[in-house]
């Protein structure tokens, strides 16, 4: 397991046998370290392979590409959450926003096999929200005990269908062994929501 830092997390699954892989998430950047809630931060984040095992991961920002010709016919991919958490004194919560990528093997351009040592880096736009107060247990309980930002990613198997009138979508999460870097110091000021 990689090394942790005060106020960032260790994935509870980061030693289940399991897993098909191990990540470092590392916010390396920030635009700013100033915010203010419903503030949309751009950030950079790398995804490195620290485990024993070539891991393939989504890269399309667009769904839309890996939908079939027949609009008809469901589906399969993978899908890449790139999550943006908030912490401070009071705890922490995953509010503050992130990116989506997708892929499939069967469009050869929307995935990519991190090797162990390789990575990868992403550029996103995030939002910092805030829970409502009553929303016990759900993070920090105002904006200002915030002190800090990390990244976590997620990894999903996942099968869709299309109709003229609905959406239906089964989505499995995929055990990954996960270690944070650095956490990187902000100040978020703003009324909770």
């Amino acid at each position: 397991m990689g090394p942790t830092f005060p106020g960032v997390p260790v994935n509870p699954d980061s030693t289940n046998n399991n897993a098909v892989g191990a990540l470092r998430t590392t916010l390396v950047s920030s635009d700013r370290t100033h915010y203010q809630v419903g503030d949309e931060p751009m950030f950079e984040v790398t995804v490195e392979n620290v485990g024993s095992t070539p891991l393939r991961i989504p890269f399309s920002p667009h769904l839309a590409d890996l939908q079939p010709k027949d609009p008809a016919q469901k589906f399969a991919y993978s899908e890449l959450q790139l999550v943006l958490w908030i912490a401070g004194t009071e705890g922490g919560s995953n509010t503050g926003g992130g990116v989506t990528l997708y892929g499939a093997d069967n469009h050869a351009d929307s995935m990519l096999t991190l090797n162990l040592g390789e990575w990868v880096r992403i550029i996103g736009k995030g939002k910092f929200a805030f829970h409502p107060a009553h929303e016990a247990g759900d993070g920090p309980v105002h904006p200002d005990a915030i002190n800090r930002v990390y990244a976590q990613v997620i990894l999903y198997r996942s099968e869709t269908l299309l109709t003229a009138t609905a959406t239906a979508t089964v989505r499995q999460e995929l055990c990954l062994r996960e270690t944070y870097g650095r956490a990187f110091p902000i100040a978020l000021t703003g009324a909770a929501q």
